[in-house]
């Protein structure tokens, strides 16, 4: 995609506004305009959905505490309990929440002259409160086993006991939902395979790490050269072992094992809308937002989490960065595979399905941020 407005507009320009003059540039449509207050309105349901499930959440670690599971932190001494927990992984559902509005007719302005089908809307936010439930669930567990509890935050402690608290209060209604005897077969099916596939990605970070280390604590030219060869072969290059929908996009880079890692959870997600509500999303819509999510993996977190991650955890941008030359050339290889999923993400989409091109457009404006710092952080590339 062209990036010559992003050069005009100038860097201090806020991301989100970067994006749409981008996206209008390109797509000059004046149904932008209402796409963008339907994503203002999804955007709050998304939030009222996520406020209701961490109500919840509270209510259970007010229990714990009076079991004497948990206790105040200073100065929280007769607060009811308070938490949160910060996390990117809302943004798909927000996009498929938009297109069943979109597919209901539901749409600012238009709603007034056209026939809404408001069941299938109400649906819909079902199915997203369930999905976003399970989404947080998820992402929780993984948080935990890795012993990663920054993002959770709360008037109560420890951080630890909190965290399984709030985790096991999300996977209970999870487990709900699953059981209800209206909830599809294969929902159920879907969420056991994001799962499998999720854990089994887990036991691999062992290895992946190994191959890292290797790689850092190689003894001489040759033996470093081999070590990174073996990164790229098992890691950068290696094959992709599920998701059919995918084999067109194996061709890059990281592809198979950012698909195990975050791919298959958003990919089974989609599944598990289309089983609940009886429709088809479309094969362009998944894997936009599959693409999207990898690109924003990368781009985003792994990008944020590089000075923590370059000496212990494998990563496309610590791989990148490592086997760099120099940090220049590093940086914008990480650049350019950022740039190449994103490119792919927004040519699988619609074109006419704004809201979604316009996230993907916004994701890239962030990463270019992100990963043009990333050579003025601390911690060069290992080399």
């Amino acid at each position: 995609m062209t990036q010559g407005l992003v050069e005009t507009v100038g860097r201090r320009v806020p991301a989100v506004a970067r994006a749409l003059a981008n996206h209008l540039a390109e797509s000059p449509d004046p149904r932008v305009a209402s796409v963008v207050l339907l994503r203002s309105e999804v955007e709050s349901e998304i939030e009222s959905m996520t406020e209701e499930l961490f109500l919840g959440v509270e209510r259970a670690l007010d229990r714990a505490r009076e079991a004497g599971e948990l206790e105040p932190v200073p100065g929280a001494a007769g607060e009811s309990a308070r938490f949160d927990y910060d996390t990117r992984l809302v943004l798909p559902a927000l996009l498929t929440l938009g297109r069943i509005h979109t597919a209901a007719g539901d749409l600012p302005v238009a709603r007034l002259v056209r026939d809404v089908d408001r069941d299938f809307v109400a649906r819909g936010r079902e199915t997203t409160r369930n999905v976003v439930r399970a989404l947080l669930d998820g992402d929780m567990r993984d948080a935990i086993n890795d012993d990663e509890y920054e993002d959770f935050e709360s008037n109560l402690r420890p951080t630890e006991a909190v965290a399984e608290v709030a985790q096991r209060h999300l996977e209970a209604g999870v487990e709900r939902w699953l059981d209800r005897s209206d909830t599809p077969e294969a929902v159920r099916s879907s969420y056991d395979h994001a799962v499998e596939l999720s854990e089994r990605h887990q036991d691999e970070d062992d290895a992946f790490r190994s191959l890292l280390d290797d790689y850092l604590s190689a003894d001489g030219p040759d033996a470093r050269a081999a070590a990174g060869d073996a990164i790229r072969e098992r890691y950068r290059d290696a094959e992709l072992a599920d998701g059919d929908l995918f084999e067109a996009d194996a061709d890059l880079p990281y592809f198979a094992t950012q698909y195990a890692r975050v791919g298959i959870l958003y990919e089974d997600m989609l599944n598990m809308y289309e089983a609940d509500l009886g429709t088809a999303l479309g094969e362009g819509f998944k894997r936009a937002v599959v693409l999207m999510v990898i690109g924003a993996q990368i781009g985003l977190d792994d990008t944020d989490d590089y000075p923590e991650d370059r000496g212990t955890q494998l990563t496309p941008v610590t791989a990148e960065l490592n086997l760099a030359d120099d940090a220049e050339s590093g940086v914008e290889r990480v650049r350019a595979i950022v740039e190449a999923y994103l490119d792919r993400a927004d040519a699988c989409a619609d074109p006419d399905d704004h809201l979604t091109r316009i996230a993907i457009e916004y994701i890239r404006q962030q990463s270019l941020d992100r990963i043009g710092s990333l050579s003025t952080r601390p911690g060069d590339p290992a080399n």
